[in-house]
């Protein structure tokens, strides 16, 4: 019985002081933040100076949909906000420009405590904002990085080296992926080449096909680049029959 109450005990008094730190979060963003950042959903647009916490907050977990995440993200861009880590669409960076960094404002343990006040209260359950369908995040904003990402080494800290080396390999995967779908668009079909429809191609029909083809560039101002480079029928004929059958031409260019 008595360990019984000793565990609601211990229970109310974790609420209690959570309760407390929750105020405290609350009194801090109250004193630092709230003068440009409004807890409540606008009258007014035209009167605003920043973006409404709640939506700040539904950017943030459409981002960062962890509280570790968000937290860390919130604690390091607060302090050092950029163009590159914000994740507020870009229309809204127009209309109020860039956050100013809150250091000498805000303690970073003070940032910390807010940080985890507004994950846990913001936005309303009930709120919907641009972007949003049926309380789920929509268009890129899902395929948004985490704060993880960035920080590779796992210090709850994103360098210069670390972001930049993040971009890069971002860039890159985007440009093998663009140039991978242009040469799937550029590249024929085995209809393409089965001149009669009979289900294989033949010598005849490969070489006849691509002098049709190196014509008509030729007549576009558009020579046939690296022709002399196209793989031989009979690199594409790996049984030697005289014939390339489906298998034999996905297997090549595929």
């Amino acid at each position: 019985m008595k360990t019984k109450q000793i565990v609601v005990l211990i229970g109310t008094l974790g609420l209690a002081t959570s309760l407390f730190a929750s105020k405290d979060a609350e009194k801090i963003f109250d004193a630092k933040c709230a003068m440009c950042h409004i807890k409540t959903m606008p009258t007014n647009k035209t009167k605003l100076i920043a973006p409404p916490l709640m939506g700040v907050m539904r950017h943030v977990k459409m981002a960062y949909p962890k509280k570790k995440d968000a937290v860390a993200f919130m604690v390091n861009y607060v302090q050092n906000p950029t163009k590159e880590k914000a994740i507020c669409m870009q229309q809204k960076i127009a209309r109020f420009g860039l956050m100013p960094s809150q250091k000498g404002n805000i303690t970073p343990k003070e940032l910390k405590e807010v940080s985890e006040w507004m994950f846990d209260n913001f936005p309303p359950a009930n709120f919907r904002g641009r972007g949003m369908k049926n309380g789920m995040r929509s268009g890129s904003m899902r395929h948004r990085p985490t704060f993880s990402s960035f920080d590779t080494n796992g210090d709850g800290k994103i360098t210069p080296d670390e972001f930049t080396a993040f971009q890069n390999a971002r860039m890159q995967s985007k440009m093998g992926k663009k140039c991978q779908g242009m040469r799937k668009k550029r590249r024929p079909s085995f209809a393409y080449f089965d001149l009669n429809k009979d289900g294989v191609i033949t010598k005849e029909e490969l070489l006849k096909v691509r002098a049709k083809k190196q014509e008509a560039r030729a007549k576009a101002g558009y020579p046939m680049r690296n022709a002399a480079n196209a793989p031989s029928f009979e690199s594409i004929d790996t049984n030697s029959d005289g014939k390339i059958t489906p298998d034999e031409f996905n297997s090549r260019f595929n």
